[in-house]
């Protein structure tokens, strides 16, 4: 609780952020624990490592995956870092499940393969890729202080870009033959429509699918998307839609709840939406 105050509370405020990602690159260790799995941290990267470190990174969705992963599932990591939720995952699922971990940017991509060597993950394929809705090249624009920001669209602020590799994850899929998904994971800082769009036949065809995604509306309309029509095409996907709130709980969306809820979340707030197959 200390490590978490300290992070969350006394070196988070903006005066301070320049500061305290300095300390923060030089106090973090080359790898951490957790449960069996030994996770790579990025020494560039003072957020995603960070928040991993002090044991603050994203709890709730933490809780939502371990409650229900199950072994044998076949899972999608898009958005895959350095690979905590690729070990978390495969550690639940077990030898007769399987990890598809996403990742474009090929410093994260490195740490990621760190993670799978050193835990001798067996059932983890990483693939150096975006998710998308077609397949091309793309430019992924690249946060300095935190990896978890990139984005495969431009911004407000001056970045660097590097080109990517992007693909239909039902092209992916196809080619690595899997006949169906069980979770995906996806956090794509705004981009979570074209991805989704781009794995329109592994999800009809997957009854039972569950869905965690990001859902900042904010960023899905600067990577040129609508917000209400995301949460439409997610409900043309058969799933019943729910919103999972700060304690883990997961709240029942309706329709008619979309614009308040796109309200509450406006400018830099975001929340995480679950999709369940009616």
């Amino acid at each position: 609780m200390f490590a978490e105050f300290v992070y969350c509370y006394i070196l988070r405020p903006w005066p301070l952020r320049e500061i305290t990602n300095f300390i923060i690159k030089k106090i973090i260790p080359e790898k951490i624990k957790i449960n069996t799995s030994t996770i790579y941290l990025n020494p560039n990267d003072p957020v995603i490592s960070g928040a991993l470190f002090f044991g603050v990174y994203e709890k709730s969705e933490t809780r939502f995956l371990n409650n229900i992963c199950f072994e044998g599932m076949k899972v999608i990591d898009i958005g895959a870092n350095v690979g905590y939720y690729s070990a978390l995952t495969s550690d639940a699922v077990g030898p007769e499940g399987l990890v598809l971990a996403i990742e474009p940017d090929p410093e994260s991509f490195k740490y990621l393969l760190k993670t799978i060597q050193a835990s001798k993950f067996k059932n983890i394929r990483p693939f150096l890729t975006a998710a998308s809705d077609h397949n091309n090249i793309l430019p992924l624009f690249i946060s300095k202080e935190n990896r978890g920001d990139n984005r495969l669209y431009q911004t407000n602020q001056k970045r660097d870009y590097i080109n990517v590799k992007a693909i239909r994850l039902d092209k992916l899929i196809n080619e690595n033959e899997i006949d169906q998904i069980d979770l995906i994971k996806i956090d794509v800082q705004g981009y979570e429509p074209k991805a989704i769009r781009g794995m329109e036949k592994i999800i009809t065809s997957s009854k039972k699918i569950i869905l965690l995604t990001e859902f900042w509306p904010k960023g899905i309309i600067d990577a040129g998307e609508n917000p209400y029509d995301f949460l439409e095409m997610l409900r043309n996907f058969d799933f019943l839609l729910y919103e999972l709130n700060k304690k883990g709980k997961l709240v029942l969306l309706r329709k008619d709840d979309d614009a308040k809820l796109i309200y509450k979340y406006r400018g830099r707030k975001y929340t995480n939406l679950v999709g369940k197959k009616v």
